[in-house]
């Protein structure tokens, strides 16, 4: 069962989640003669052009498992059960089931409302003008830096970290000693922690670290994670990040502002063209509700206002 269920949550995902929808074709000429059906469910069949568009939907993570020829036949095999098991509840008047009915209605009235909605953004496109007004008008915002390249030792005590330093000023190498005694994950690569700006590390550690000239060491350093000892290898100064390099992620943001706000006027002129009513008394009722004080231990809940006392009660 455990190779069905995990193209089933994958294909739901695919369904539901990403930005196009395509159903499993039932149309095509006979499988036994036709190229390009890839499965035949009774008189269901299955495209490749259906495989190829479930596949381009999936994340890429999870669409790796399935591109060499056996991940394929396994990806085939899963949604030819599928469809059968589909089928099958369908014979079986599952379908007719009115919860079923109700979860179907749903992820059906999910697929439409992503579907109108990519419809509002096939239009929306961000010109190099828009790119460089947005980048000359908030410079501020693409200041890097300054940043710090930086290796440490970390261990639990202070006459450990005390011990290490002895060590170290007379000449022990920093690398070797970081894999030999730090309890940092960044043992393994010599205590090396990469570049790193400010606002990354804790208020003690950073401020030591930024305050170190390059080649520089630090002393005993206490943290939360216990006590340190940094070496700055490198420096880098502030800058001003290029235009090119703003690029992409000024024009991910301003199109997905201008994908927001088309979704938002779709959404007021299909209101004004069908309003929607909200039964207020449900929600005064939940909160009456809510407010009900709850039964101590062991005794009996409070009658509500509308109930009759039990038993032989004076009326």
């Amino acid at each position: 069962m455990k190779k069905l269920i995990v193209p089933v949550l994958i294909l739901v995902f695919a369904l539901i989640g990403c930005s196009k929808e395509k159903a499993v074709s039932a149309s095509g000429s006979d499988g036994a003669k036709d190229p390009h059906v890839v499965a035949t469910i009774g008189d269901e069949k299955i495209m490749d052009s259906d495989i190829d568009a479930f596949l381009s939907q999936m994340p890429e993570q999870a669409r790796a498992r399935y591109e060499s020829p056996e991940g394929k036949r396994e990806f085939v095999t899963s949604l030819a059960e599928i469809k059968l098991m589909a089928q099958e509840a369908k014979k079986r008047g599952l379908d007719k089931d009115p919860d079923m009915k109700r979860k179907l209605d749903f992820i059906s009235s999910q697929l439409l409302a992503r579907g109108l909605a990519e419809s509002a953004m096939k239009e929306i496109k961000v010109t190099d003008e828009d790119i460089t007004k947005f980048y000359n008008d908030n410079k501020d915002k693409f200041n890097v830096g300054p940043r710090v390249k930086l290796r440490h030792i970390l261990v639990s005590t202070e006459p450990e970290a005390k011990a290490i330093l002895a060590q170290l000023k007379k000449g022990a190498d920093f690398s070797t000693l970081a894999k030999e005694k730090s309890k940092c994950p960044s043992a393994q690569k010599g205590g090396d922690l990469g570049w790193a700006t400010k606002g990354m590390m804790v208020p003690e550690f950073e401020n030591v670290a930024f305050a170190l000239k390059k080649g520089e060491m630090s002393g005993v350093v206490k943290t939360q994670f216990g006590y340190h000892v940094i070496m700055c290898d490198d420096i880098e100064a502030g800058k001003l990040m290029e235009l090119t390099e703003a690029k992409p992620a000024i024009e991910r943001q301003m199109k997905g502002e201008k994908s927001e706000g088309a979704i938002k006027a779709l959404l007021e002129q299909v209101k004004k063209n069908t309003p929607i009513t909200i039964n207020e008394d449900y929600f005064k009722k939940a909160q009456e509700e809510a407010a009900m004080p709850m039964p101590e231990p062991g005794m009996p809940p409070a009658a509500l206002p509308d109930e009759k006392p039990a038993g032989n009660a004076p009326k």
